[in-house]
Formats: C-alpha cells, sequence, structure tokens
C-alpha cells in the first residue's frame, strides 16, 4: 500500500519542459520542416514534428529512445493506456544522426520526426531517454493535439493604455461551441493563453465570463492581462569570420574554442519603447562562411548547416550598478524557458555587470534578460527590459473541453493571434 502511493505521487508531479544533461544543446522542436513554427498538430492532420538537438562531445553517437506521454491540463501524466491514444509504439529508437563536419567543436546531430498517429487530442509530452531506459531522462518538450470543433473569435479593441495599464496587453475573445454546446459549459470548457509559444508563464484554467446562448465570452479576467513586455534583442551569428554582427566587441580564441565577446548592453526598463523587427523569441541555425553546396540547392530546412555550423562561447554582458535581488539568465526558446544553470549570469561588483559565457551554434537568436521568479516557477524580463503594451507579440488561446463522458482533456480548439503587428 505505501510502494503505490509512492508510486502515484511521483507520477503526479508535472511533466515540464527539461534538459537534463549538460551535453545536449540547441534544442529545436516545431512542425514539419518550419524550424520557426510553433509544435502543434490538428487530430488526423497529414504531418508531423520535427525534434532536433546535438549532443556536443567527442565519443561515438549515443542510443536514444522517444516516447509520447498525454497529460492533464497541468501536465501531470494521464492515466489512459498509451493504446487509446497513441497506438504507434511504446518507444521508438532515434536513428537518424550526424557527425559534424569540419567544426572546431565536436558534436553529434540528431533528428526524429514524429508521424501524426494521435487518436485524441490534449496535451503531450516527448520525452528522449538514453538506452530506452525511462530512468536516464536527457530532454523533454511539450505540444499539443487540437480537433478544431470549435471557433474562437479575437476581440483586440478593448485595450486601455492609461497609467499602469501602459504595462499589459489584453486578450478577449469568444468561443462559439458548435456541436459541444451545452448547460454545463462553464464545468466543462477551460481557456489556456500563451504569449510567443511560452509554456512557462501561460494563463490557465480561464473560465468564461459571460455565457450566452451560442458562444462563450472571455474578458475581464486577471488571466487575460499579460505584460507586454518588449521586442526581444538579435544576434546574428552566421558568420564571425566575413561579416560581424554589430553587437559583437571581437572575437579570440582560448583552449575551450572561439570566444565572441558582445559589447556591455544596457537594461531597457524605464527607457522609451523602440520597435524592431524579432522572431518573437525563437532562433533558427545558419551558417554564411561554409562552402557553397553545388550538388543541390538548399532547400526548406538547412541540411548543411545543421552538421557544418559551429559552437562559439557568446560572452553577455550586461551592465548594472547594483545586482537584482533575483537570478539574472539570458533567455529565449534555445534554453527552453527553463532555469537551466548554463544560461545563468554572475555579478561582478568590480565591473558593475553581469557576464556569462554561453555556447551557441552558429544562427540567428531572439534572447533577452530575465530574473528568474521560483514562486511562479517562470522568467520575469521586466525589472531587465520594461514592459511596454506596444510590443508586437504572438499569441495562442486553446480552448479545453472535458465533457461528462470524457476521462481526459480535450483541446477542441486553438487561435494564434498577433497583438500589435507592424
Amino acid at each position: 500500500m505505501k510502494y503505490w502511493l509512492w508510486f502515484s505521487l511521483a507520477w503526479a508531479v508535472p511533466l515540464t519542459d527539461t534538459i537534463c544533461e549538460p551535453h545536449i544543446y540547441t534544442v529545436q522542436f516545431y512542425r514539419g520542416e518550419n524550424t520557426l513554427s510553433f509544435p502543434f498538430l490538428g487530430l488526423r492532420e497529414d504531418n508531423y514534428l520535427t525534434l532536433e538537438f546535438d549532443e556536443v562531445a567527442e565519443e561515438a553517437p549515443s542510443d536514444f529512445w522517444v516516447r509520447i506521454q498525454l497529460c492533464s491540463r497541468t501536465w501531470e501524466p494521464s492515466s489512459l493506456p498509451l493504446t487509446e491514444y497513441w497506438p504507434a509504439f511504446v518507444s521508438d529508437r532515434i536513428t537518424e544522426f550526424v557527425p559534424s563536419y569540419n567544426t572546431r567543436v565536436g558534436y553529434v546531430h540528431y533528428r526524429y520526426r514524429l508521424r501524426n498517429a494521435f487518436q485524441r487530442s490534449g496535451f503531450y509530452v516527448v520525452e528522449v531517454f538514453r538506452e530506452n531506459d525511462p530512468k536516464r531522462l536527457v530532454l523533454r518538450r511539450r505540444f499539443y493535439v487540437v480537433e478544431n470543433v470549435v471557433k474562437v473569435q479575437p476581440d483586440l479593441s478593448g485595450q486601455v493604455v492609461t497609467g499602469q495599464r501602459q504595462r499589459f496587453q489584453t486578450i478577449a475573445f469568444s468561443v462559439f461551441p458548435g456541436s459541444l454546446n451545452s448547460t454545463q459549459a462553464y464545468q466543462e470548457f477551460f481557456c489556456m493563453l500563451l504569449q510567443n509559444g511560452r509554456w512557462d508563464n501561460a494563463r490557465a484554467g480561464l473560465k468564461p465570463t459571460f455565457l450566452y446562448p451560442d458562444h462563450l465570452e472571455y474578458r475581464f479576467q486577471a488571466g487575460l492581462d499579460m505584460p507586454a513586455g518588449v521586442e526581444f534583442r538579435v544576434l546574428d551569428l552566421r558568420s564571425i569570420l566575413r561579416r560581424r554582427s554589430f553587437q559583437v566587441e571581437r572575437t579570440f580564441w582560448t583552449d575551450s574554442g572561439i570566444v565572441v565577446r558582445l559589447v556591455a548592453e544596457q537594461p531597457r526598463a524605464g527607457l522609451a519603447y523602440t520597435s524592431q523587427f524579432d522572431l518573437n523569441g525563437r532562433f533558427f541555425i545558419q551558417i554564411q562562411d561554409a562552402l557553397l553546396d553545388t550538388v543541390r540547392l538548399w532547400q526548406g530546412r538547412d541540411e548543411l548547416s545543421s552538421v557544418q555550423a559551429d559552437y562559439f562561447w557568446v560572452e553577455f554582458r550586461l551592465q548594472a550598478s547594483t545586482p537584482y535581488e533575483k537570478p539574472l539568465y539570458v533567455v529565449g526558446d534555445f534554453m527552453g524557458w527553463r532555469p537551466d544553470p548554463r544560461f545563468q549570469l554572475t555579478y561582478d561588483e568590480q565591473r558593475g555587470e553581469y557576464r556569462g559565457r554561453i555556447l551557441l551554434k552558429q544562427g540567428v537568436y531572439d534572447y533577452l534578460y530575465a530574473v528568474w521568479d521560483a514562486e511562479k516557477g517562470s522568467f520575469d524580463p521586466e525589472p531587465v527590459e520594461g514592459s511596454y503594451f506596444e510590443a508586437e507579440n504572438l499569441y495562442a488561446v486553446l480552448v479545453g473541453y472535458r465533457g461528462f463522458t470524457d476521462r481526459e482533456d480535450r483541446v477542441v480548439g486553438h487561435r494564434w493571434l498577433n497583438y500589435y503587428e507592424p
């Protein structure tokens, strides 16, 4: 009895995005071949998800395996049998891997394509294990499968931008249940709001504010007010030999590899808002120093860059007269939005700045400086970067449903929308 209780509590731990091994870098998870897309699938959609990552080590390729797990809306593992939602396999070996070519830092690049064999919608995680051992977790990423049964209609016309409201963006929307309409809509429907595809600060459990005969209206809720943030900083590492990014102060060799030192940057909190193009936190891998491929054209996903892009130690520097009360990180999709110590900066009192060297693969990166709020379990860029209602963000409204006869949460609709799109 005690053993069963321990087992149940262990499985009740929410499954969040994570990287468990220090040699795993550059995790990408996206739809099809579009490396800048966010991972989701439509139920019975003819598409797939792609997972890519590097193991930075001068060793033979590792034996990695993949497993799928259905979760609840709070990311706790479902008790449903695997065959009810994923009949394809229990675990599957990653067989597509290539060692790096002509790089100063050696690594093995892995790619796995997850075909759409899902039997039900919901919240899912894909997990990678070493040698098919569930105790040796390597990484985990979250995604969802949607049925597209209901219609989501956004309403962005009611934004109030006076006083403290200038820090927020307010989302309002209506859900048209269609065939799912019932008298128990308040109990059966729930919504989730994502900003730029981030799960760490997602607003979950949103309930309808008003109930109408043909639709549910969501507005005037604290969960629908999101700190707007600011445009991401952009770092271009595609070439350090022929063309340098304007942030690069100098490059030099060390025993551990090439160091790319960036100019000392300033906090943006309290400054006037400035608009610039960004990738809403995403990144892509690409090189501009390699020899031209005369055999075939580069189409879609960049095959050459995945194995010929090199790794550099990028030295980030942020000036600060006094240290922040909470740990400071360089954050973005490239690090999974989790408090990984490899991306934390340390404060240098003599120089009056935060410093840290982070290993990054050649490409283009969106990043911010943010403090980790352990109580909320999310990153907060506002103390460093500020928050401005004019910022352009990409939001996703996910509509969940759990009817009286359902044994697990479903995702029955979604809508992606830009806020203040330039």
